[in-house]
């Protein structure tokens, strides 16, 4: 599998996978775990994005995305 870089990405992974689970190529368990972390990935872009949109609500200069600080 290729690099996964974008959120299109990130999208036809999970395309295949539910293709592979329905073609029988891949086992459930697998792609219920690939489900769960794809989750976690999407609900770090939608912090991120709010967090962004916050900051130019409040007149600031958003972070580009994937550039957020955690410290």
């Amino acid at each position: 599998m290729a690099k996964i870089t974008t959120t299109g990405d990130l999208r036809e992974m999970l395309c295949s996978a539910i293709n592979s689970v329905a073609n029988g190529t891949m086992d459930i368990a697998k792609a219920r775990e690939m489900t769960k972390l794809a989750g976690q990935v999407n609900e770090s872009f939608y912090s991120e994005v709010k967090v962004a949109k916050t900051k130019i609500e409040l007149g600031k200069e958003a972070d580009a995305i994937g550039l957020l600080a955690i410290k």
